[in-house]
């Protein structure tokens, strides 16, 4: 009679850890997601901060300008890997920890579209992911240049 007692005892036993073990399994899989999803989180809120960054500095290097093309060449001069286009559009380009690179390193871009009407000069900027196409941030400013100056028309 001992014997089916000790044996009723360890199946029980083998039971209650099992359960234990499968219990912890899904508790761990439920916070491996929240791990996850707190490290994607993480990485979205890093690049819309540095994007947010870069497009408030190329704001303030228009914003300094007296005309499209002083914008365009001030631009040029503190980005060297710069490209531009006859449509008076910039492009600047980041690797993949935002630090300037050509464009066949390059993970993120800084697109510069700029419009003069007068003494209004007007430029779009939007912070883009290459792969997929992605606007991470985008600004719209406007810049009244100072009459009296040599500007460009259009």
């Amino acid at each position: 009679m001992t014997r089916r007692n000790r044996a009723k005892s360890s199946s029980l036993f083998l039971l209650e850890l099992i359960l234990a073990i499968l219990f912890f399994s899904i508790a761990s899989a439920v916070c491996v997601q929240f791990f996850v999803k707190s490290h994607l989180l993480s990485q979205e809120s890093r690049e819309l901060e540095v994007s947010a960054n870069e497009v408030s500095s190329v704001a303030e290097l228009i914003n300094a300008s007296s005309s499209k093309r002083s914008a365009i060449d001030l631009i040029c001069s503190e980005y060297p890997d710069t490209e531009t286009s006859d449509t008076d559009e910039v492009s600047v380009y980041y690797d993949e920890d935002f630090s300037h690179s050509a464009q066949k390193d390059a993970v993120y871009t800084l697109k510069i579209a700029f419009t003069q009407e007068a003494f209004m000069l007007n430029a779009r900027m939007s912070m883009q992911k290459l792969k997929d196409g992605k606007n991470i941030y985008s600004l719209d400013i406007s810049h009244h240049l100072q009459r009296g100056l040599n500007h460009e028309y259009e």
